[in-house]
């Protein structure tokens, strides 16, 4: 017989977009939106030209190189309403509905914005894990552990299931050997 101790097959770290535009329906996402807006009318100033000035962020960024800063400067106003999260992906349940998934990272972005159209302000929020063990992927979905001692597997591994899905996708993987 061949007997073997099967590891996870890796650690994975997960990144999870959220896009928040107009459509948005949640009350966390339009305060997020209603904030970034405003911040962004405010921030956009110091990288617009004052005498013949740009729209959209699109057109400002493509003048001025370091309006690449809104970025960052647009995603203080995010900060403490993603800090309700308490470090929970809460648009990410697994397969019973719960929402366990951790995140220790996030990257907002604009991915466009108007002075002159509310509407057109959209912006992503990506989040990311913390490391996480990969057993397996089984039928479109993703098997891992939260569980930080797993040297032993034989005495059992606490488990979750997330299906493949848009904007979830592995942004970091480091295999582990199998003995």
């Amino acid at each position: 017989m061949n007997y073997f101790k099967k590891m996870p097959q890796g650690q994975v770290r997960f990144a999870f977009r959220i896009v928040i535009n107009q459509h948005s329906r949640t009350a966390w996402e339009k305060y997020i939106w209603e904030s970034t807006y405003q911040e962004f009318l405010m921030q956009s100033q110091l990288f617009n030209d004052k005498t013949a000035p740009l729209f959209t962020f699109k057109e400002i960024l493509s003048k001025n190189e370091k309006a690449e800063q809104l970025h960052f400067l647009v995603s203080m106003a995010a900060h403490p309403y993603i800090l309700q999260w308490k470090g929970k992906i809460y648009h990410l349940g697994d397969n019973l509905g719960n929402n366990f998934m951790p995140f220790n990272q996030y990257k907002m972005d604009i991915i466009d914005s108007n002075i002159k159209d509310k509407n057109a302000h959209e912006i992503g929020i990506t989040f990311f894990t913390p490391l996480i063990s990969l057993i397996d992927i089984w039928e479109g979905h993703y098997l891992i552990s939260l569980d930080e001692n797993l040297d032993k597997p034989s005495e059992g591994i606490e488990t979750l299931m997330f299906k493949l899905q848009p904007r979830l996708s592995v942004a970091f993987y480091q295999p582990k050997a199998i003995f």
